[in-house]
C-alpha cells in the first residue's frame, strides 16, 4: 500500500469521509452472508444488496471484512450510523469467518501433505530407477519417458512386486553378447518394457503357483531358441499343467528342444493325449 494511500485513509477517518468498499471486497462480504440482507433475510436478486458498516465509520469503523456485513438498500438506508441493536449478527459473522479460516487452514495443510506424498513418491522412482540401473550393471539410465513409465508400474502393481519384477524381467529377457559379455541394450529395453507384464504375472501366481515357473521355462527357451510364439507358449503351458504335465520334465525339455516348432508339438502331443486318456 503506498503512502499516500494511508495517509488518504486516515485523512477519510479524520473527517468522516466513507473509504470506497471494493467490488471484490463486497464479493467477499456477499459470499460469506450467503447474498442475503442480514437484517430482514431477504435474498438477491430479489432486493439490491448493499455493504453494511456494523461499527459506524464516523465512529471509526473500517472498511474491511470483519465490519461489514450484508443489507440490502432499505435496511441500510433506515439504519442510518446506528450500530446493531444485538450482537447476535457480529458473532454470527465472527463465526463464519472463523470457518471460513478453519477452511483455508485445512486446504492448506491439504495441499502440503498432496505436496509430501508427490515428494515422496518422486523419491520412491528415483531409487527404484536407481535399482534398475544397478541390475543393469549400469549399462542403463532411464529417460523422463522411462520414469514415467516406472512411476505407472508402482502404482498399478506396489513397490516390493515392482522390484521383484525388475530381476524376473531381467533374467528372461536380459541377453549378454560380445568379449566383455555385456547386455545388450535392445535386450535391456525388451527387460524394462516387460516389468509390467512381469509383475502382473507375478501378481497372478498368489492364485495360480506354477505361473512361476512357466515363466521361467519361457525365459529358457527365449535365450536357446531363435523364434517362439510367447503369447501362444504360455496358453500352451498352462493348458498341459491343467492336464497334469510334470513341470521338471517340461523344463528339461525347454533345455534339450531344437527349435519352437518341436516344443510345441511335443506339448500339443502331451495334451492330446492325456485329453484321450481322460475320455476313456
Amino acid at each position: 500500500m503506498s503512502c499516500a494511500h494511508i495517509a488518504n485513509r486516515q485523512l477519510s477517518r479524520i473527517i468522516g469521509a466513507r473509504e470506497p468498499i471494493s467490488k471484490k471486497l463486497r464479493f467477499e462480504v456477499f459470499k460469506r452472508d450467503s447474498f442475503t440482507c442480514q437484517y430482514c433475510g431477504k435474498k438477491a436478486p430479489d432486493v439490491i444488496l448493499q455493504c453494511d458498516h456494523i461499527k459506524p465509520v464516523a465512529e471509526g469503523g473500517a472498511s474491511d471484512i470483519l465490519n461489514l456485513l450484508t443489507s440490502c438498500v432499505d435496511c441500510n438506508s433506515g439504519k442510518g450510523a446506528r450500530t446493531l441493536a444485538e450482537h447476535a449478527t457480529l458473532t454470527k459473522q465472527m463465526d463464519q469467518l472463523a470457518e471460513l479460516q478453519t477452511r483455508r487452514e485445512q486446504i492448506e495443510m491439504l495441499i502440503e501433505w498432496r505436496e509430501g506424498l508427490a515428494n515422496l513418491e518422486d523419491d520412491v522412482v528415483a531409487k527404484l530407477a536407481m535399482r534398475w540401473g544397478s541390475l543393469c550393471e549400469g549399462a542403463v539410465t532411464l529417460t523422463p519417458t522411462g520414469m514415467d513409465h516406472l512411476r505407472r508400474f508402482i502404482k498399478q502393481h506396489g513397490i516390493e512386486l515392482v522390484m521383484q519384477a525388475m530381476q524376473e524381467s531381467l533374467l528372461t529377457y536380459g541377453r549378454r553378447e560380445g568379449d566383455d559379455h555385456q547386455y545388450t541394450k535392445e535386450s535391456l529395453d525388451t527387460a524394462f518394457g516387460a516389468i509390467g507384464r512381469v509383475a502382473k504375472v507375478l501378481s497372478q501366481s498368489k492364485t495360480k503357483p506354477y505361473l512361476k515357473r512357466l515363466f521361467y521355462i519361457r525365459g529358457i527357451l527365449r535365450n536357446r531358441l531363435d523364434y517362439i510364439n510367447e503369447y501362444m507358449l504360455m496358453d500352451l503351458m498352462e493348458d498341459a499343467v491343467a492336464h497334469g504335465i510334470d513341470l521338471d520334465w517340461m523344463e528339461s525339455f525347454a533345455k534339450r528342444a531344437s527349435s519352437w516348432t518341436q516344443f510345441k508339438n511335443s506339448i500339443e502331443d502331451f495334451i492330446i493325449a492325456e485329453h484321450r486318456s481322460e475320455e476313456q
